[in-house]
C-alpha cells in the first residue's frame, strides 16, 4: 500500500488517465466492430454475430440502482475494461469479438459512473479535464496508428508492451478514482437551495452530443489516413494539419482555460456550422453518386481546387469538436443528473451510436443488405450530416444564464509544464514518424523480367477470418515481385478497424501505391504496388447491377517499355442467360484495353474457364497461365479447398496482350492460408 500511496502522489493525472481511458475504448471498439464484420464476410451475410452489438446497451442496468453504485464494483467493472483491452490482442477472431464487446459493455456502465462522480466537482474543470482528456486520447491514437503504419503499434507484435504499460497505469488509476472525488473541489455556484435538477430530456439531448463527438473520431480522426483515403489527397499534409490543430487547441485550454469563456456564442455557431458544411463538402466532392453517372465504363474527374480547400478548411476547424464537448460535459456537469437519469440518457445515446455504426457499415454492403439496402447506396454523406446536426444542436441546451466563464480555474493538471511538453512530444513523434514512414526508395530493377503478382486479400483477413496483416505481407515480400495488383485491399473503414494494408505495406516494401477507389464509395477496393514509380493512375467504374466494381488503370515504364497495368474485381459470377451483369462489366474493361498494348490485366474475375465471360476476355487477350510453358506452371501451397478447384476452377487470373504472350515464363498460384483466395504469380521474360 506504501508504493501505491507513492506511486498516485507522485505520477498520479487525471488527464493521463482519462487519455488512456478514451484510446482503448477507441481500440476496443475497432477490434470488435472489425471482429463482427470479419466473421460475417467469411459467409457473406449477415449472421448471428451482429447480435454482439448489443453489448453497446450495457447502460441499461444503471437504472436499477436508484440509491448509487458501490465503489467496489465500480473500480472492478473499470479493471474488467483495461483487462479486456489487454488480452485483445492475443485472441482469435470469435473470442475476441466476445472479450471486446463484453470490455465495451462495461466501459459503457464505467463511463456514466464516472461522469456521476464528476458532477460533485467543479463543472468547468471537469468539462476542460474531460475534453482535454479526449483529446489527448485522439492524439496518442493517431500516434500509435502513424508509427505502425496505420494499424495500431501497441496491439502489435513486441510492441504490446506500450499497452501493457499504459494499463498498469490506468488500472492503477481506477482504483484511486473514489478517493479523488471525495477531495474534489466544490462545484461553482451549485447549492442545494439554488439548485434545479435538468429534465430527462435536457440530459439525453446532451449525451447523444458526446456521444456524437466521440463516434466523428472513433469513423475518421483517429486514423487520419481514412481521410487520406476519402479524398487521395496528400497524407502528410493531413496528418500534420489534424495533428497540429489539435495539439495547438489542447495546450490552448490547459494554459489558458479562460478563453473558452470569452467565445461568444454566434462564434462558436459559425465555427460549427463551418465545420459541417465542409465535412459534408468533402465528402460529396469524393463521392460519385451513381444514380447520376451518364453511362459506363465511367471515369472519375480529377481532384479540383474547391475539393481541396473544403478539406483543408474542415481539418483546420477539427478541434471544435473537442470544444463542443468541453461546453456539453460541463453543462452535464452542472445539471448534476443521478445515476438512473444518466443510465437511461446513456442507453438513448449507445442505441443511437450503434444505429450509426451499422448505418456506416451498411452504406459499404448495401448490395448484401435486405430490404433496405438500396436506400444506404452512396449515402456515407447522410451519416455525417446526422452526426454533425446531433453535435451542434445540443449546444443550444446549455443555459447561458449560468454557463461559465471557466476563468477561476487555475489547472487541470499538477505541472502544467510537463504536461505541455509531452504533448509537444507526441505531435512532433507523430508527424516525423509519418515522414520517416512514408516515402519510397528507388529499387534496383534490371527490366531483364517483369514479376507480377496478383492477390486477393480478403480485407485482410486470413482463411479464418483473423486480421492477419503480417501473413499477407510475408507472401508479398516473398515473392518479391515488381508490379503487386490487390483486390479487396479495402480496410481503410472502421468494417475493417480503419487500418490501412496498402500504406502497411508500402511503407515496409518502400514501394510505390495507388490505392484506386476512394474508401467513400461502395466498392470493392483495389490497388497497385511497384517497384517502379506509377504514371497517370486513375480509376474508372463498370456498369453494376449490384455491389459496384471498379478497375485501376495505369502506366508503369520498365526498360524502354511503357505496360499498361490493369488491377479489377469483378461482382459475383451470374449465368449469362438470367444475369448479364457480369458480362456487361468485363465488356466495359475491354473496351478500355482495346487498342493499347503490353497490356496486364489482373484482378479476381469471379468467371472460370469456359464461361461466356472467359471466351469474351481470352478472343482479345491471352490467359497467362494457358501460354506458359508447362514447366513453368505450378500449384503451390493454397487455401484449404482450392486444391481440387485449381487450375481448371481458377477465378484469379492474369492476362496479357498479344506482344507479351510468348514472354510467360512461370506462373504458380500460391500463398498458403494468408488470404481465402490463392495469389497469382507470374514471370515475364524480357530485356523490356
Amino acid at each position: 500500500m506504501e508504493i501505491y500511496n507513492k506511486f498516485i502522489n507522485k505520477f498520479y493525472s487525471e488527464l493521463i488517465f482519462l487519455s488512456i481511458m478514451f484510446l482503448f475504448f477507441f481500440q476496443l471498439m475497432t477490434e470488435f466492430l472489425e471482429s463482427i464484420y470479419a466473421l460475417n464476410l467469411i459467409e457473406v451475410e449477415l449472421n448471428e454475430n451482429v447480435l454482439a452489438l448489443l453489448f453497446l446497451l450495457t447502460p441499461f442496468l444503471l437504472l436499477f440502482f436508484k440509491r448509487g453504485f458501490p465503489n467496489k464494483a465500480f473500480i472492478a467493472i473499470g479493471e474488467i475494461f483495461v483487462i479486456c483491452r489487454v488480452l485483445q490482442p492475443f485472441l482469435d477472431v470469435q473470442l475476441k469479438m466476445l472479450v471486446t464487446g463484453f470490455g465495451l459493455g462495461c466501459f459503457m456502465i464505467f463511463f456514466p459512473l464516472y461522469l456521476h462522480k464528476k458532477t460533485k466537482g467543479n463543472y468547468e474543470s471537469n468539462g476542460i479535464l474531460l475534453g482535454a482528456g479526449l483529446g489527448l486520447g485522439l492524439l496518442l491514437s493517431i500516434l500509435l496508428r502513424t508509427l505502425g503504419s496505420s494499424i495500431d503499434l501497441s496491439a502489435y507484435s513486441w510492441f504490446m508492451w506500450i499497452g501493457w504499460i499504459l494499463a498498469i497505469f490506468a488500472g492503477l488509476m481506477i482504483i484511486h478514482l473514489p478517493i479523488s472525488e471525495q477531495i474534489s473541489t466544490p462545484s461553482n455556484d451549485l447549492t442545494k437551495s439554488n439548485f434545479k435538477p435538468a429534465s430527462k430530456w435536457k440530459i439525453i439531448g446532451l449525451t447523444l452530443g458526446m456521444i456524437s463527438v466521440i463516434t466523428l473520431i472513433y469513423f475518421v480522426f483517429s486514423s487520419p489516413t481514412v481521410i487520406a483515403r476519402w479524398t487521395e489527397s496528400n497524407y502528410i499534409l493531413i496528418l500534420t494539419l489534424l495533428v497540429l490543430m489539435n495539439s495547438a487547441f489542447i495546450i490552448l485550454v490547459i494554459s489558458n482555460p479562460g478563453i473558452i469563456g470569452k467565445l461568444k456564442s454566434y462564434i462558436v455557431t459559425i465555427w460549427n456550422l463551418t465545420f459541417i458544411v465542409t465535412l459534408i463538402l468533402t465528402i460529396l466532392g469524393n463521392t460519385v453518386i451513381f444514380a447520376f453517372v451518364p453511362s459506363y465504363p465511367f471515369f472519375t474527374p480529377d481532384a479540383n481546387m474547391l475539393n481541396e480547400a473544403m478539406l483543408m478548411i474542415m481539418l483546420v476547424l477539427s478541434p471544435i469538436i473537442l470544444l463542443d464537448f468541453i461546453l456539453l460535459s460541463s453543462e452535464l456537469f452542472r445539471s448534476r443528473p443521478g445515476i438512473r437519469k444518466l443510465g437511461g440518457s446513456f442507453f438513448v445515446s449507445s442505441g443511437f451510436f450503434l444505429i450509426m455504426i451499422l448505418s456506416a457499415v451498411f452504406t459499404i454492403v448495401w448490395d448484401y443488405i435486405p430490404l433496405i439496402g438500396d436506400l444506404f447506396r452512396d449515402a456515407i454523406w447522410v451519416i455525417f450530416l446526422i452526426l454533425g446536426v446531433l453535435v451542434f444542436l445540443p449546444l443550444f441546451l446549455i443555459n447561458k444564464a449560468s454557463r461559465g466563464t471557466f476563468e477561476s480555474i487555475n489547472s487541470i493538471v499538477k505541472n502544467k509544464k510537463k504536461a505541455l511538453l509531452i504533448i509537444v512530444i507526441i505531435s512532433l513523434a507523430t508527424i516525423i514518424g509519418a515522414v520517416a514512414l512514408e516515402f519510397p526508395i528507388d529499387h534496383n530493377v534490371s527490366g531483364d523480367s517483369l514479376r507480377v503478382l496478383s492477390y486477393n486479400i480478403q480485407q485482410g483477413s486470413d482463411e479464418t477470418g483473423n486480421k492477419n496483416f503480417d501473413a499477407q505481407y510475408q507472401v508479398i515480400k516473398d515473392l518479391n515481385a515488381d508490379i503487386i495488383g490487390l483486390q479487396e485491399s479495402d480496410t481503410c473503414r472502421i468494417s475493417s478497424g480503419n487500418s490501412d494494408i496498402v500504406r502497411f505495406v508500402s511503407n515496409r516494401l518502400k514501394l510505390y501505391s495507388y490505392y484506386g477507389p476512394k474508401t467513400l464509395t461502395g466498392t470493392f477496393g483495389i490497388a497497385l504496388l511497384s517497384k517502379y514509380p506509377i504514371l497517370n493512375p486513375q480509376t474508372f467504374y463498370m456498369e453494376s447491377e449490384g455491389e459496384q466494381t471498379a478497375t485501376i488503370w495505369a502506366q508503369i515504364f520498365v526498360g524502354s517499355t511503357t505496360f499498361n497495368i490493369f488491377v479489377t474485381h469483378l461482382g459475383n459470377y451470374e449465368d449469362p442467360a438470367e444475369d448479364r451483369s457480369q458480362i456487361v462489366q468485363q465488356e466495359n474493361i475491354l473496351s478500355v484495353i482495346n487498342g493499347l498494348s503490353n497490356v496486364i490485366l489482373m484482378g479476381d474475375f469471379n468467371f472460370e474457364l469456359g464461361t461466356e465471360q472467359y471466351n469474351i476476355t481470352v478472343a482479345q487477350l491471352y490467359d497467362c497461365w494457358e501460354v506458359a510453358p508447362t514447366i513453368g506452371k505450378t500449384i503451390g501451397n493454397v487455401p484449404e479447398g482450392w486444391e481440387t478447384r485449381l487450375p481448371d476452377g481458377r477465378i484469379d487470373h492474369i492476362f496479357v496482350s498479344g506482344e507479351l504472350n510468348t514472354s510467360v515464363t512461370f506462373i504458380t498460384y500460391t500463398g498458403g492460408t494468408a488470404a481465402d483466395h490463392p495469389c497469382v504469380f507470374m514471370s515475364l521474360g524480357g530485356p523490356f
